[in-house]
């Protein structure tokens, strides 16, 4: 689509009042976009640009004396249609998986390190949408009575995933009862995909003989009982810190607690990022559009990381609107490809 003198004017000038805007956290003035322009336009022509830009909803004026700032809309704008993509350079990534330490790290741990370490980068709030053990595979199943009729089953994924609940069956069990369960669960299922795992004792329902058959109904029962109170994921929050000293935040103390209150509960944040995960692609999403209260006056960037063509969960840097994009979406896209990196070489280890 060819663009018109005039549009480039326009884009360019909104592009200025945007990286200015970044900069300063104050409104801009036609003099600002001319220095950042080189002078290229006159004030005049630059103030009668920003009222264009206004009557399209791209930018605002706080205040009748002030400069503008842009909306989501004008946000939108830039990152879609002005923003050039960056990648980190070699050196970066290399930097980031020596402060990570992956070869050190269980995979909880992993995922909090990395966390620690986009925040730090970003100097925004890192949110990870972390896989459970239910999007592992079965490397071993252990069963300990604990009472009459209690019993604490372990559920062992690759990568470290482990899972523990205490349970309430039906008939009392034995140590070597459970001994017997625990090896039949294990020869059965090790190497399969947890979320398969009651689908193939059911099949198996069919198949052994009666001595088996009782040992795979009790099986399934404890089975079920225990991934039906385990989530699909969890999300981490790291670097919030960074988040709430931004002027945005630290100048309005209602913000704040509205802020506050929204990451405290998490479900609403964490069902959206589920949402987003729909699609493989990095998501950026700005003000109003995260659709939740209290989120307002924030955007995040949210990339996935997985093994192979699986996606497990995805990782970002949520901030205020006026973020970096550019800088902060080339690390986030850097943290997702570290982590998938991770996970990949820990899967091939077995």
């Amino acid at each position: 689509m060819n663009v018109t003198d005039s549009e480039r004017r326009r884009n360019n000038i909104l592009e200025a009042i945007v990286e200015a805007y970044l900069e300063t956290a104050s409104p801009v003035g036609s003099e600002l976009v001319s220095r950042k322009m080189r002078k290229q336009l006159s004030s005049a022509t630059i103030r009668n640009v920003m009222g264009e830009l206004e009557e399209a909803g791209l930018v605002e004026q706080p205040h009748t004396s002030a400069g503008r700032v842009p909306t989501d809309r004008g946000y939108r704008l830039y990152v879609d249609q002005l923003l050039e993509a960056v990648e980190l350079s070699a050196e970066e990534l290399q930097q980031m998986l020596a402060s990570v330490h992956p070869n050190e790290l269980e995979l909880k741990q992993l995922f909090q390190r990395v966390g620690e370490v986009l925040a730090e980068q970003s100097h925004q709030a890192t949110v990870i949408l972390e896989p459970t053990v239910k999007h592992s595979r079965v490397k071993q199943i252990e069963l300990l009575p604990v009472g009459v009729r209690k019993l604490l089953c372990v559920l062992v994924g690759q990568e470290t995933l482990v899972v523990s609940h205490v349970i309430e069956v039906e008939q009392p069990i034995s140590r070597e009862e459970a001994l017997s369960l625990a090896h039949f669960l294990t020869s059965e299922l090790t190497g399969l995909p947890i979320q398969e795992l009651l689908t193939s004792l059911e099949g198996r329902l069919s198949e052994v003989d009666a001595s088996l058959a009782d040992l795979a109904r009790r099986s399934l029962a404890i089975l079920q009982t225990v991934l039906a109170t385990e989530p699909e994921e969890r999300l981490l929050l790291e670097g919030t810190l960074y988040l709430v000293e931004q002027p945005e935040f630290r100048k309005n103390p209602n913000k704040t607690h509205q802020l506050l209150r929204q990451l405290e509960l998490r479900q609403a944040l964490m069902a959206k990022m589920r949402e987003e995960l729909g699609s493989p692609r990095t998501c950026v999403r700005i003000g109003r559009e995260i659709n939740i209260e209290g989120l307002e006056a924030c955007s995040y960037i949210l990339a996935p990381f997985g093994v192979r063509q699986a996606v497990l969960g995805g990782i970002g840097v949520l901030g205020p609107k006026r973020m970096d994009y550019r800088r902060t979406r080339a690390l986030v896209e850097g943290a997702a490809d570290l982590l998938s990196d991770v996970l990949t070489q820990w899967e091939l280890n077995g």
